[in-house]
């Protein structure tokens, strides 16, 4: 395999680990606070801002939109139109009900996942941090 191969490769699987998330972290900013697309596309800023160049996940208007207009088909947010503090009209997203009970599933997938042997294992290697399992604050 030649270098390039190699890293054409990472990048490949670092971007479907970062798209595989999106959407559960989007679910999960909207149900921390009413917000706009810009806001939530700042918010996985700090999610996906890794010092290696090459992991590097673009997090834009393209990408966020559309998600947020599934999303929003689907019943999980809702949008609202509202003037920010700049007097512009932009669109303000909410989670339903649905979108509650959604993320409770997938909270509940994920503690379940964080007391498999099997997945704490894969954790504690691919990071080099012991992983706990007490409830953190």
């Amino acid at each position: 395999m030649t270098e390039e191969n190699f890293d054409e490769t990472r990048k490949k699987f670092l971007k479907h680990f970062s798209n595989g998330i999106t959407h559960n972290l989007i679910l999960w900013i909207i149900s921390k606070e009413c917000i706009h697309g810009y806001g939530i596309m700042k918010k996985l800023d700090e999610f996906f801002s890794y010092e290696d160049a090459c992991c590097e996940t673009n997090i834009n208007s393209s990408k966020i939109y559309p998600i947020l207009s599934k999303m929003e088909n689907a019943g999980l947010i809702v949008g609202e139109w509202k003037v920010n503090e700049n007097n512009k009209r932009v669109k303000y997203y909410s989670i339903t009900q649905y979108g509650e009970n959604v993320l409770k599933d997938i909270q509940d997938h994920m503690r379940s996942v964080l007391t498999n042997k099997s997945w704490i294992a894969f954790f504690e290697d691919m990071t080099g941090l012991e992983i706990n399992n007490e409830k953190r604050n």
